[in-house]
């Protein structure tokens, strides 16, 4: 019995010592993740295409769409975490607001001389290279009344993909106003097949990943759960 005991404790402590090694993994795991994955917060506003000018944009009842493509800039207005990098991105349409469509690519961030302005000459292969993006999964819109004025508010969900292929879930918004109407005549014209045109915009997204305290809290349990089987396999 005493060397059965002897045996249980080293083997306990053994896998004790163990686990704050395990913790450093984690935690390094973890933050290798984050560095590589797109975190942080993102403002931005309409950008200028020379010489046709600022992006126009057409708003339906099942679609948002804007001009001119295949780039349409956006302009970058601040930032937080790693989306530092970036002042402009290249924003594409939103297929359908009413049904589930296949993951719609969305923006693609990068950096331009001037932000979110092409001009002749201008570099733009860092926001149409399929690098650094925002990716749709689903999208909706309300119409919100504002006294004379109606503001659209598009809400945006999905994830964004970095340059090493790291996965981070995201979300944000759209913002238009349509001025001297109400959202009864607005939707008098969605409804009856029309659209709305010559918006402009403000929005931004975030980018979120898992919290290293979850992952050590995973980590944790793994360690409790060897040291359980391991005291079985003791006990038999």
């Amino acid at each position: 019995m005493i060397g059965f005991k002897s045996t249980l404790l080293n083997a306990t402590l053994a896998i004790t010592a163990a686990l704050p090694f395990a913790t450093v993994g984690l935690f390094t795991s973890a933050g290798s993740a984050q560095a590589a994955a797109l975190i942080g917060e993102i403002q931005f506003k309409g950008g200028f295409t020379a010489p046709s000018g600022g992006s126009q944009i057409t708003f339906s009842q099942d679609a948002l769409t804007f001009t001119p493509q295949p780039i349409t800039p956006i302009g970058i207005d601040s930032t937080t975490g790693n989306f530092s990098a970036f002042n402009s991105g290249n924003i594409g349409n939103i297929i359908s607001f009413s049904s589930k469509v296949a993951d719609n690519p969305f923006i693609d961030f990068g950096y331009l001389t001037y932000p979110g302005f092409i001009l002749p000459g201008t570099d733009t292969s860092s926001i149409t290279d399929g690098l650094n993006t925002f990716t749709l999964t689903s999208s909706s819109y309300k119409l919100n009344e504002s006294g004379l004025n109606v503001g659209i508010d598009v809400a945006l969900f999905g994830f964004f993909t970095s340059a090493t292929g790291e996965i981070s879930n995201g979300g944000g918004n759209l913002t238009f106003q349509v001025n001297n109407t109400s959202v009864a005549s607005l939707n008098t014209i969605l409804t009856g097949g029309g659209s709305i045109s010559n918006l402009s915009f403000s929005g931004g997204t975030f980018a979120t990943v898992p919290e290293p305290a979850a992952l050590l809290g995973l980590g944790a349990v793994g360690g409790v759960m060897v040291m359980s089987r391991r005291r079985k396999s003791f006990v038999k």
